[in-house]
């Protein structure tokens, strides 16, 4: 009897841990597609289509310094050609413009806890620049009141998404 008693309370033992360690396996499985879900989202709707514009504009910003843009410090506001402004209003802002509206809809799949610095002063540049374009139809000429965050924007915006890519080959077990 006693010999029975210490086989079914082996038995019992063995499917009490058989059924936690599954659990706890299914758990671990479903955090996973859980963190899956939300890699692919933010890649999908904020840092995909936003890395993918910062390229842009930043290979238009670096042809126009190369080709006709005076370097920064001879630059002026109350001399901008027709061309430079031509780029300005047709490409870039209306680039930075969807820039900005990825990051402020899509924020709550930002990364970090709070909006970094770097977006922050990106969409700033944004909403300063429109105001120094209504300036300019008006008469007044000169520079937007926040300048654009530059390298340090770019460099998030790739980091971001070079991040978000590794994790999520990670998770699919892609080397």
């Amino acid at each position: 009897m006693t010999a029975a008693i210490i086989t079914a309370s082996a038995s019992i033992i063995v499917a009490v841990l058989a059924f936690l360690l599954t659990q706890q396996a299914q758990l671990r499985q479903e955090r996973r597609q859980a963190r899956l879900a939300r890699i692919n989202s933010q890649l999908r709707e904020l840092y995909g289509p936003l890395n993918t514009l910062v390229d842009s504009n930043e290979r238009v910003w670096n042809s126009l310094r190369s080709s006709f843009l005076p370097p920064r410090g001879e630059r002026d506001p109350e001399v901008d050609s027709s061309d430079w402004r031509r780029w300005r209003d047709e490409v870039l802002i209306p680039t930075n413009r969807r820039m900005r509206d990825l990051i402020t809809v899509n924020a709550d799949l930002i990364i970090e806890s709070e909006i970094p610095s770097p977006l922050r002063d990106f969409c700033a540049h944004v909403l300063a620049l429109e105001v120094s374009v209504l300036e300019e139809a008006e008469g007044v000429h000169r520079r937007a009141l926040i300048a654009h965050p530059g390298d340090e924007f770019v460099t998030y915006v790739h980091a971001s998404f070079a991040r978000l890519k590794r994790e999520q080959n990670g998770l699919l077990g892609v080397a």
